[in-house]
């Protein structure tokens, strides 16, 4: 408790007159004497003791009655906070508003935000005229990195909008700092009004200034509820034009009660290709698969809609993917074509494979490609190596078939590339193809499933018989992985990723006379789909407002053109940073894109990709902290100056000059005084 004018507790000095009289009674006695007091002298010692009593109560009726009167007088009050110092002059106030898509949620009296602005206000109207005032939101905007005066405050809180930045409470703590250790010399508060969820208010890693007295302004929803598109990703990685395809997509249920028959629509290039319906439980995932045809060749703009309110800006799933006519790959030979190869690919629309003799090969058409087969090359020369290297680096696919004869030194470079011996010594005991490794996705979807989902092939399936095989040691190499394996345990086929992109070694050329896997009905199936995979697929989508890097390959001719990012059936266009690399660009967004939806890459007047923006879900989850929580997360933290101003009480006007200026305690001692009046006119005229 602390006092207004602790100089009139000086006053409480003059307690000790009565005390002094009390004591020394200055009252004269006259002895009167009686022949027989016997009986008296009883009676006189019980009222002595009884009157002695009374007068004591009563000096301590008068006592504490000067001494609440006195107290009063001083003014005392009761402060919130021990740390706090008496301020005066001019303040400085900074006010953070959370405008996070989180604030879209709805309150008793209306939406999240417009409850933060009448809080701001309310807040700014607390002070005098002559404060200053920050107001900061996620934006993190140049003009609030200044002090304004309170007119111009509340303009300003006038136009805070939601955002899609988000904003952890260590950053905006931080930004506050900033401001407010620049005006050292001024009393400072820093007001916190946010939904505080768990997500992203987190308390690790705060540094609030010590010096700054700081404030928790909760706005708590009515109901923490939030439907929303998680992710979206597709069941298998190939894309072909007039195929079926099926998309998943993953939806949360960020509320306590179970959702049925939602409706969900998938719209590709504009046109509805699925719908369908889905039920999830409380707080709960579901994962819903809708299926579609393949449109013909081109850039795909995907778009997922369900419906949930009051926040939608989760609600809509954007994307985009190339659908390429053709496959391109290239086959590099010693002395001629394999004929297996050209009936595999050569008569498929869906594949445009080129061969080409290894003295006769243009280096610069490698790139073109997405997946090379290095089809028994005698000798690998060391121009050929690093293109190879490159190409596997910057996402292609690479086949290997060992020579029938040749050197296999020549190898060893683009082997110490992998981290692998690569091939060692030839093994002519025959032996069989005994397994298979089911879990690579380049034998998913080829097999069939039984009735539990997995594929379990027969004991006396027929597998390729090979007669003879270069050992590939791969026991001590966790870097390979084993696609096919022999009956004496040695890899017949074997997968390891080299940058991003992938390569595939084989232990036997495919000549007859070294196995006949080419013949094999296994052949096609493999081939197939290592091919398929190799048709590089670039994310389905980017989060708004990051540095989204972007890599795509282009034309000669279009390097010459400005590249930009539009926003389709927008007039928003944006130059990213652009920074070359052997097969192609890499674009940087530096955080320019700040609206989901679908956007185009274009050169000129050419339209080389698409791309899918969407706001991050991390705002999604609607767990906030409660008022209980956050004080107990301040009670953790006794050496700051902070308190929690809740809204089910007195108007924060009330609360906050409470809190600047105490709780004025000096209506009990003025009670206190009556009460200690009245005790003792009672005890002078009941007590007998």
């Amino acid at each position: 408790m602390q006092f207004v004018h602790p100089f009139f507790l000086i006053a409480l000095c003059t307690l000790a007159i009565p005390v002094i009289i009390h004591l020394f009674n200055f009252r004269k006695y006259k002895k009167i004497y009686f022949t027989n007091v016997s009986f008296l002298q009883q009676i006189h010692h019980e009222t002595k003791n009884r009157s002695q009593l009374k007068q004591l109560l009563i000096l301590l009726a008068r006592l504490l009655a000067f001494a609440a009167l006195v107290i009063a007088f001083a003014q005392p009050y009761i402060s919130f906070s021990s740390t706090r110092k008496k301020v005066t002059g001019q303040r400085c106030v900074s006010i953070y508003i959370d405008n996070s898509f989180s604030m879209e949620a709805i309150a008793t009296t209306g939406k999240l935000i417009d409850l933060a602005r009448t809080r701001a206000l309310e807040i700014a109207s607390a002070y005098t005229t002559t404060d200053l005032f920050q107001l900061l939101t996620n934006d993190f905007e140049g003009r609030h990195q200044r002090l304004v005066n309170r007119e111009e405050f509340c303009k300003l809180v006038d136009e805070v909008k939601l955002s899609p930045v988000l904003r952890t409470l260590p950053e905006v703590i931080s930004r506050q700092n900033d401001l407010l250790l620049e005006n050292h010399n001024m009393s400072r508060d820093a007001y916190l009004i946010s939904d505080f969820q768990k997500s992203t208010m987190f308390f690790t890693g705060a540094r609030p200034d010590s010096s700054t007295s700081w404030f928790l302004v909760p706005i708590l929803a009515e109901k923490h509820n939030n439907l929303y598109i998680d992710s979206a990703w597709f069941r298998s990685p190939v894309h072909q034009p007039g195929q079926p395809v099926k998309i998943s997509i993953r939806v949360k249920n960020d509320a306590n009660e179970e959702l049925e028959k939602i409706p969900i629509k998938l719209t590709i290039n504009k046109i509805q290709k699925a719908i369908g319906s889905f039920s999830v439980g409380s707080n709960s995932t579901v994962d819903i698969v809708l299926p579609y045809t393949e449109n013909p060749a081109g850039i795909q703009y995907g778009k997922i809609e369900i419906n949930d309110y009051p926040i939608v800006y989760d609600d809509r799933y954007y994307f985009s993917y190339p659908l390429f006519p053709s496959i391109p790959l290239l086959s590099i030979f010693d002395k001629s074509e394999d004929k297996y190869l050209n009936a595999l690919f050569g008569n498929d629309s869906a594949f445009r494979l080129t061969n080409s003799q290894s003295r006769q090969l243009d280096y610069s058409a490698i790139s073109s490609n997405t997946l090379i087969i290095s089809n028994g090359l005698s000798e690998l020369a060391s121009g050929l190596v690093q293109e190879l290297i490159g190409f596997a680096r910057n996402g292609g696919s690479l086949v290997i078939f060992p020579p029938e004869k040749g050197n296999i030194e020549s190898y060893r470079p683009l082997f110490n590339q992998l981290n692998t011996r690569g091939y060692s010594v030839i093994d002519t005991l025959p032996q069989r193809v005994s397994s298979i490794n089911l879990e690579n996705e380049v034998f998913t979807d080829i097999f069939e499933k039984n009735a539990d989902g997995k594929v379990v092939l027969p004991e006396n399936v027929d597998l390729p018989l090979v007669f003879r095989h270069y050992v590939i040691p791969s026991e001590t190499q966790s870097n390979l992985e084993v696609l096919m394996r022999l009956q004496n345990n040695d890899p017949f086929l074997v997968y390891t990723h080299l940058g991003k992109g992938k390569v595939y070694l084989f232990s036997a050329p495919l000549q007859q006379k070294w196995s006949n896997f080419a013949q094999h009905l296994i052949f096609l199936p493999t081939l197939y789909k290592i091919a398929l995979l190799s048709n590089h697929m670039e994310p389905l989508s980017f989060p708004v407002g990051e540095n989204n890097v972007i890599e795509l390959s282009l034309d000669p001719g279009s390097e010459k053109n400005i590249v930009k990012i539009k926003k389709n059936d927008s007039n928003f266009e944006m130059i990213p940073e652009i920074r070359k690399l052997a097969s192609g660009i890499s674009l940087y967004t530096h955080g320019q894109i700040s609206e989901d939806g679908l956007y185009s890459i274009v050169s000129g007047q050419k339209t080389i990709s698409g791309l899918g923006f969407n706001y991050d879900r991390k705002e999604s989850e609607m767990k906030c902290y409660s008022e209980n929580e956050l004080e107990n997360l301040i009670i953790k933290i006794p050496s700051l100056d902070i308190r929690l101003i809740k809204l089910k009480k007195n108007s924060i006007s009330q609360q906050i000059q409470q809190i600047r200026q105490g709780t004025p305690v000096w209506k009990v001692f003025i009670l206190l005084t009556l009460l200690f009046i009245a005790t003792e006119i009672a005890l002078l005229r009941f007590l007998k």
